[in-house]
Parts: C-alpha cells; sequence; structure tokens
C-alpha cells in the first residue's frame, strides 16, 4: 500500500467521523476498511496513526472533536448544503481559482465547489440564481452532509 492509499483512508474515515453513517465499508486493492459507528466511543484511529496518547503528549488533543458552530444564514438567503459526508473542495484543483467567491453573481447550475468522497468528485451547484453572500466550507475539510457550504442571496431579493 502507498503513501497515496494511506491518505485516501485516512480522508475516508475523517468524512466518516463527522457523518452521520452507521457503517462504511471500503475496499482499494488487497485494503479493507470496515468503520461502525457503535454509539459507545470514536472509532479506532487509522492504521499507521499514533495512538491518542502519543497525540496529548505531542501538544494535540487526544481526540478530535468536532467544534464546528453552525453558521448564521443572512435572512432570505439560499443554503447551497454538502449532499454528501466528504472532503470539500472550492476549486477543480490545487492552485486554481475557486469556483465561486463572495461577490459572485451565479446562475441555478452553477458549481459552487467538490465534495469528495472515496476519489468521487460531486459538483455541487448553486440551486439558484443570484450572488454568493458567505463561503462557509474550508477548502480541504471534512463536511457531513447537510453543513452549509455557501450562502446565496437570490436575485431580485
Amino acid at each position: 500500500m502507498n503513501s497515496g492509499d494511506h491518505e485516501a483512508i485516512r480522508r475516508v474515515v475523517a468524512a466518516f467521523e463527522r457523518s452521520d453513517w452507521a457503517e462504511i465499508d471500503v475496499r482499494v486493492g488487497d485494503v479493507r476498511v470496515h468503520l461502525a459507528a457503535t454509539g459507545r466511543g470514536p472509532v479506532d484511529p487509522p492504521l499507521g496513526s499514533p495512538p491518542p496518547a502519543a497525540n496529548a503528549a505531542a501538544g494535540e488533543p487526544a481526540l478530535a472533536v468536532p467544534t464546528h458552530q453552525p453558521p448564521a444564514i443572512p435572512d432570505g438567503a439560499h443554503v447551497v448544503a454538502a449532499p454528501s459526508p466528504g472532503i470539500f473542495w472550492r476549486a477543480p484543483q490545487p492552485g486554481a481559482p475557486p469556483f465561486a467567491e463572495v461577490g459572485d453573481v451565479v446562475e441555478p447550475d452553477t458549481t459552487t465547489c467538490i465534495v469528495e468522497v472515496m476519489k468521487l468528485m460531486s459538483h455541487v451547484k448553486a440551486g439558484v440564481a443570484g450572488r454568493v453572500v458567505a463561503v462557509y466550507g474550508r477548502n480541504g475539510e471534512a463536511v457531513a452532509t447537510g453543513d452549509a457550504l455557501f450562502a446565496i442571496e437570490p436575485a431580485g431579493a
């Protein structure tokens, strides 16, 4: 298994931890990863990760507890939400300009971002014509189904 496979597995685990999924089973070649939320605490860290005590000794928290607060959505704004758990990408590739910025005018079929899960890229559309008034997603970070990614003030509002 190469380092790219390790990173892909870490990203799947991160997306799962932030999702409301009960279970996931992923196979890549000879590698199988099975995760299940049991309600008895966090799932085991990815193979090769240092134990939580080692993270705490390195100055990192022993458990990554989400601190994400729901954003304040402007009155009347259309919310572009994550269609699934995954990794939020603002641009089509590293170094490219973002699909949408605050102030941009968009149409319903304008791609605003990509949500990636297991190398599957879902292009997320604006869903309404209007002006982008807020960007909530952070590039390269995990999102859960329904997380607010953008707020758009509908045209004519």
